[in-house]
């Protein structure tokens, strides 16, 4: 019998890299994350202000990639993906030279408040994460759409998820954040493996200041990330084939509040982008050649343990 994953995003070699989903509602600042994990926009802005459907990023020669419904695969420019029909794609697949996707394979998923997402579009990407980073507004944070969706989805990743309060900044008091704080980490006790209160806007314009890039809790969101990483690579389990459960997700996402295309459009827009397309600060490194070293340092004391 064939599984309805069967036909999954990408083929799942053994020893392949983990994947990171980027998930979260619109306004969460899922493109500002992804530019600081890559250290540039991974689209031209003017696509990446569009409504796009799941990109998928991985490590190898710049270049993109359009898999329809059917699976069949088209190369095009990436100056070319505004015109990308959101019904009749599958993913994106955007390939570049990112010290990030030398560990990992980014999966930056639309908004989940999105009320026009095909359901198939979700049946596709549903357990295809290895670890999942989920983006909540600081100013409203861990909606009840949020927490029914993640109910759904938690049990069909595989490793470590965490969670990101975005946009702390906003946040104005010390009184305010130490509440927030305090709820979010009680109604998300047991559902992720860390939480980490963040202001992506100014890790983005932090540039070289090591102290700016501190204070916005990206640094140690960043050091965790690559520990989890690093912990999960290379050997990664082949992927659940079982269904159950998807529709507990699509019942999440019906009850998810709607956004107008105007809202979308500005909140997923990259912001402090370069006209080369270039995000500063560029701190989230790791060599290929240090992480297979690391790997093997892992490997041989694991075999000591033994």
């Amino acid at each position: 019998m064939t599984s309805k994953f069967s036909d999954s995003l990408m083929p799942q070699p053994s020893g392949r890299k983990p994947r990171v989903a980027l998930m979260g509602e619109f306004s969460a600042g899922k493109s500002t994350l992804c530019n600081i994990l890559l250290g540039r926009s991974p689209l031209p802005m003017r696509v990446t202000a569009t409504r796009l459907p799941p990109v998928l990023m991985t490590y190898g020669a710049p270049g993109a990639a359009v898999v329809d419904m059917q699976g069949l695969r088209s190369e095009v420019p990436l100056s070319d993906l505004d015109s990308v029909s959101f019904d009749d794609t599958r993913y994106i697949h955007v390939m570049m030279e990112a010290d990030t996707l030398a560990l990992c394979d980014l999966i930056d998923m639309p908004g989940i408040s999105d009320p026009n997402m095909p359901r198939n579009m979700w049946e596709t990407v549903v357990g295809e994460a290895d670890h999942v980073v989920w983006c909540t507004h600081a100013t409203q944070a861990w909606r009840q759409s949020e927490a029914a969706i993640w109910d759904a989805l938690r049990s069909r990743t595989r490793y470590e998820n965490l969670l990101l309060i975005t946009q702390y900044d906003k946040l104005r008091s010390p009184r305010d954040q130490d509440r927030v704080m305090k709820r979010i980490r009680k109604e998300t006790e047991g559902l992720f493996a860390e939480v980490f209160p963040v202001s992506l806007l100014e890790a983005l314009n932090a540039e070289e200041d090591v102290n700016v890039w501190a204070t916005s809790g990206v640094a140690a969101f960043c050091e965790h990330l690559i520990e989890i990483l690093m912990r999960s690579a290379p050997d990664m389990p082949a992927p659940e084939e079982d269904p159950t459960g998807t529709d507990e997700v699509f019942a999440g996402i019906e009850r998810a509040a709607s956004m107008s295309a105007e809202e979308e459009s500005a909140a997923e827009t990259p912001q402090n982008s370069s006209d080369d397309g270039v995000v500063r600060p560029r701190r989230v490194r790791m060599n290929a050649r240090r992480a297979n070293q690391r790997r093997a340092e892992r490997q041989v004391w694991s075999g000591a343990a033994e």
